[in-house]
């Protein structure tokens, strides 16, 4: 691996840590491109812009207690992608978005495929994750 894929493999961990788990709101600034773009299918919708991106993060820890992800295996890098998948938990104790504060416990994967610019600020976050798992464990979608 080249001395660039390693920085952005560790850029993305750094991120997947200090955003992700411990909602640390200052790392969007030092990791993130002014215009970076933020996309996840339980949001329904895009977050654009270090604002935005770093709005997102308190109140979802807040509506989730013990909010907490998992990188499972190893980050892949190619050039300036990096692949992540992980795994997530918590429970849901206050409404958020689309999901009800019924102190359900939610469990998933996901893969989340970050592009990071050649100055080392990421531009771009895209995760899958299993949306339908989710909805179901909150009591919102049945398979009946």
């Amino acid at each position: 691996m080249g001395a660039i894929e390693e920085r952005n493999k560790q850029i993305a961990a750094k991120w997947f840590e200090e955003f992700w788990n411990n909602a640390n709101t200052d790392i969007v600034d030092e990791l993130c491109a002014d215009d970076v773009h933020m996309y996840f299918p339980l949001a329904r919708r895009a977050y654009d812009g270090k604002e935005e991106v770093a709005s997102i993060i308190k109140p979802m820890h807040e509506a989730i207690e013990g909010y907490h992800f998992d990188t499972m295996g190893p980050l892949v890098v190619e050039g300036n992608t990096v692949l992540c998948r992980w795994h997530a938990n918590g429970k849901v104790v206050k409404d958020y978005g689309d999901f009800p504060g019924n102190g359900n416990t939610i469990d998933f994967t996901g893969v989340a495929i970050y592009r990071i610019s050649e100055n080392g600020l990421i531009e771009e976050e895209f995760t899958e994750e299993d949306s339908a798992k989710v909805y179901m464990q909150l009591g919102l979608l049945s398979l009946d």
